[in-house]
This record gives C-alpha cells, structure tokens and sequence, in this order.
C-alpha cells in the first residue's frame, strides 16, 4: 500500500459558538463583506473540529457562504458566529450578531466541501476475502457526503467485503465485515472472570462472529448453552442480558 501525503496543519478551536474580532477599518465599509468572513472562518474552525475527531488529520476543507438576504450596515464592535445547523456540511446555517449597540442579527447559509486522505480499494475484492495490505491504498477523496469512511488502513486489514468491490472504489463501513474470529462448530475457549478469579472451560461455538459479537457457546462439560461475546481467536467471555 502506498500512502499519499498531503501536509496541512489543523487549527485547534475551543468551542461551538465562535467569537471573532471585528475586521479592519478598509474593511467595515461593507457589512456583507464582515459576515461572510466571519461565517466562513467560523465554519471553517467547527469542520476542522469534526474531521479531527473523526481521525483526519489532512482534511482540505472550502467553505462558500451565501451573502444575507438582506445587507446589513458596517459593525464597528464585534461579530459573534452561532452555530444554528451544522449537521450536514452540504448545508450549513448560522446566525452572525454585531454586538454594536442596536447592532444587528443575520441568519446565514454556508456549503462546505472536504477532501481527506482515505481508504480505498487498490485490487477488485471479492465478497469473503480478508482484506491485506495489498489490497488497499490510500487517496484523497471527496467525504462531505460520505460518513463512514476508513481514515486509518488498519482499521480494515483482516475485514471482508459484504459484496464485491472494485479497484478505486472507497471503502465504506457498511460494505465491510469483520473478520470471523469464531466459526460455527470450532472449538472455543470459555473465559469468566470476577472479582480477579479467571475460569476457563472448552466449549463449542454454535454461531459464527467476529470481535465484540455476541454469539451461542455450548459448555462442553455440562452441555448447558451460554451467550457469550467474542473477545479474541477461538476466545469468549459469557454476557448476562443485561450486558448484551
């Protein structure tokens, strides 16, 4: 697999609501001028935010903001940006106050687009393969609209495709699966733990899964049919329904 860089710093913001200081003087004369600054820097820091947690360190996001409706004079204070909808980043609203006295409010819509480093297929994968490094490749892509991306390649080293997959065609969490760490029929390890006390008994899975599912174990010694949740290769530990 190889890697393609792109360097770009990530700006840190510390909160929601952003508050930026006026522009200036050359500025002020066109209060429309003011809030699309302002908008687009404030959107601008909420999606560097969101790609961060999301695990993209090299997102390139553009942002375009929709002039008010209605002009509003110079703010000759401060303009605070508010978060109003910022759940889609194809459609973007916010509301921009000059905190002069008397000052004004104006409701304004922005678009974003964000291009990111992602995983994507280097070789046409077939359903039930385990995916190896080989297979994958990472690229810059377009994700405003996409949301369960792979931002890290070893998330999916070991996964199969749920159908097939083309060279090119960027990986997404639905299509994938994880890989099966027990099988149906497979001998398996039973592991209770409490209060520091480990037991560990043989028992036979009765359903197929992969970390973290939940899957039938019959007990080999006493034939009695547990659920138990997949920890490991060959590994699980019983669950009570109220941890299920």
């Amino acid at each position: 697999m190889h890697r393609k860089t792109h360097p770009n710093s990530m700006r840190h913001a510390l909160a929601v609501v952003v508050a930026l200081s006026c522009l200036p003087a050359a500025a002020q004369a066109d209060g429309t001028a003011q809030i699309v600054r302002h908008v687009e820097a404030a959107a601008r820091l909420q999606l560097e935010q969101q790609a961060e947690r999301m695990g993209l360190t090299d997102a390139r996001i553009s942002v375009t903001v929709q002039p008010p409706y209605k002009p509003p004079p110079p703010c000759a204070g401060r303009i605070e940006v508010a978060a109003v909808d910022v759940k889609s980043p194809s459609h973007l609203r916010y509301a921009a106050r000059c905190s002069d006295d008397g000052g004004w409010t104006r409701k304004v819509q922005a678009r974003a687009r964000i291009v990111a480093d992602v995983v994507v297929a280097a070789t046409d994968i077939a359903p039930g393969h385990p995916i190896g490094d080989a297979d994958i490749d990472v690229d810059a892509r377009d994700v405003t609209a996409v949301a369960d991306f792979f931002a890290d390649p070893s998330e999916v080293i070991g996964m199969t495709g749920r159908r097939p997959l083309r060279a090119g065609d960027l990986l997404r969490k639905r299509q994938l699966a994880a890989a099966l760490l027990v099988k149906r029929g497979d001998e398996v390890r039973i592991v209770a733990r409490n209060d520091g006390i480990e037991v560990q008994v043989s028992g036979e899975a009765l359903d197929s899964g992969g970390i973290g599912d939940v899957v039938r174990v019959r007990n080999r010694s006493s034939g009695n049919v547990l659920r138990a949740r997949v920890t490991g290769a060959g590994d699980v530990e019983p669950v009570t329904r109220a941890a299920q």
